[in-house]
């Protein structure tokens, strides 16, 4: 109608205003009328429709979350108490992968209302705190709210991926979140300052020298790959309750005195000194500390129990040139001496083993890397002088790739109170050959020993210990429990269970890293 009323006004468009009929005008009125109320019932349609519509959206959104709330009460996890649950995600953030940015508790927060009411409601899963340039200042503090008032884990790291200017970012993310953080100073129990930029290294000591008192403050641990300085560390009374150090790749500062001024750092109730340096060559020197500096250290911290070295971090050069006119190192309070050299021929094992002195010490450990031949032997330096045992009170030994076929007897000998021994396959090997090929009597086949472990054992050597138990047994001695360590795959390896199922007619066998079943 519309179009013919157009048409008809086209067709009169050259005639005068006198010759338009107003039927014409009445009609296009009249057709007008009706487009604005049908135009009109279109739009309250339309808005009836948008509201259903509102309302149905409303409606599926609350139904779809009654039917994930429900899938998920019938999940066999939603059975479990929250506390198993809680115990279940403890587990898993404290197993995640260290410095990661996608952090597990925030994983779980997500997950649905309930995993978050429990997440968010407990304090020991927000209770490491990472600071990097790619973690918000926010995130920080939401953090620090949900973890309450437990101690914390401060964590300093690099950002994941390098790109020019990282290191001005990360500097001026520092001061901000440090910032943020500062009143939870008191809480702070453990440090850990991961980055290879030694400005960062220095700048982070500085900031935390200036927060001090660290009261709650136990553990440092650092690492740099790329510093190619000392190993800052707090001064004075700052850290008064620090029990551990543990430095990687970076050498410790040198003393301001011979005797490393225990005023200056914080060291005198130092329980637990960790040295890791990784790679053997040229590459490595940079993080070699100086003996002096080493010493010194020992001699500041009278209450050092722990002492655990990996690779070569201290370079005993001029004093092993020197060795008639070297002191002996004095570690009194010492308990635990861990020596893993990361090389069959350490430069300065046999002259560090030669020079400390540990009247107390209760657990010894020297594991070489897996390699052929067996590592350096040291079992002449074990006696002081020989026969008598320069470690005599130590009751748990463990030995990896040391001990030589000639040097069996000298390592038992060097023990002779050890009642928890582990041993490698290899170490194994030499022992229960000897044993069973001699009849002469040897301190380790006494009834003290309670506990024997044999990493990745091989069939012979089963055989061997299996004709040891029963010898011990004809002898009247208490047969010790028998662990039997990974990785085994038994399913790939049945003469391993025939074996171990021999062992376990004579004694307790545990299996550990021992796979039984047909799936990898």
């Amino acid at each position: 109608m519309v179009l013919n009323a157009a048409q008809d006004l086209a067709n009169t468009g050259s005639l005068s205003r006198k010759m338009v009929p107003e039927e014409m005008l009445l009609t296009l009125q009249q057709e007008v009328c009706a487009l604005e109320n049908k135009r009109r019932e279109l739009l309250v349609r339309l808005e009836e429709t948008n509201t259903s519509l509102v309302e149905v959206q409303t409606l599926l959104t609350r139904k779809t979350s009654q039917a994930h709330t429900v899938q998920n009460l019938l999940a066999p996890v939603s059975r479990l108490p929250d506390e198993v649950l809680l115990a279940i995600f403890e587990e898993a953030v404290r197993s995640q992968e260290q410095g990661q940015v996608t952090r597990t508790e925030i994983a779980i927060s997500y997950t649905s209302h309930h995993w978050r009411q429990v997440t968010v409601n407990a304090p020991r899963l927000w209770n490491s705190l990472c600071i990097r340039a790619e973690v918000p200042v926010a995130m920080l503090q939401i953090y620090l709210s949900r973890s309450s008032s437990i101690p914390l884990t401060i964590e300093f790291r690099e950002r994941e991926t390098a790109w020019p200017g990282a290191d001005k970012r990360s500097m001026a993310h520092l001061g901000s979140a440090l910032d943020a953080i500062s009143p939870s100073v008191p809480r702070w129990r453990r440090i850990v300052v991961l980055h290879r930029s030694y400005p960062y290294f220095t700048h982070v000591f500085r900031e935390l020298r200036k927060a001090a008192p660290l009261k709650m403050l136990q553990s440092i641990s650092m690492r740099s790959p790329g510093v190619c300085g000392p190993c800052p560390l707090l001064l004075g009374d700052s850290a008064p309750a620090l029990e551990s150090l543990e430095v990687e790749d970076m050498p410790l500062p040198p003393p301001v005195t011979q005797t490393f001024d225990a005023a200056r750092y914080s060291v005198a109730g130092l329980t637990t000194l960790r040295l890791r340096v990784h790679g053997m060559g040229v590459g490595s020197s940079h993080a070699a500390t100086d003996p002096s500096a080493f010493r010194a250290l020992i001699g500041s911290a009278p209450m050092l129990s722990t002492l655990e070295i990996y690779g070569q971090p201290i370079n005993f050069g001029q004093e092993r040139v020197d060795e008639e006119d070297v002191l002996p190192l004095e570690i009194p309070r010492l308990r635990t001496l861990v020596l893993r050299p990361g090389t069959q021929h350490p430069r300065d094992l046999r002259h560090f083993i030669s020079v400390i002195k540990a009247p107390t010490l209760r657990q010894f450990e020297l594991v070489y890397p897996d390699n052929a031949p067996p590592g350096q032997d040291v079992s002449d330096l074990l006696f002081d002088p020989f026969p008598l045992a320069r470690f005599p009170c130590v009751e748990t030994v463990r030995l990896h790739n040391a001990v030589h076929a000639d040097t069996v007897a000298a390592f038992m000998n060097a023990f002779p109170v050890a009642a928890r021994i582990t041993l490698g396959s290899p170490d194994a090997g030499c022992l229960f050959e000897k044993q069973t090929s001699s009849n002469t009597h040897s301190p380790w086949t006494s009834s003290h020993i309670q506990h024997l472990t044999v990493v990745s054992p091989l069939h012979n050597t089963l055989l061997q210990m299996y004709e040891w138990l029963l010898s011990a047994a004809r002898q009247g001695h208490r047969l010790p429990i028998i662990t039997l360590e990974g990785p085994i795959r038994g399913i790939d390896n049945p003469e391993f269970l025939t074996q171990s199922s021999k062992l376990a007619s004579c004694t307790e066998v545990r299996l550990c890293g021992v796979g039984l079943s047909t799936s990898g």
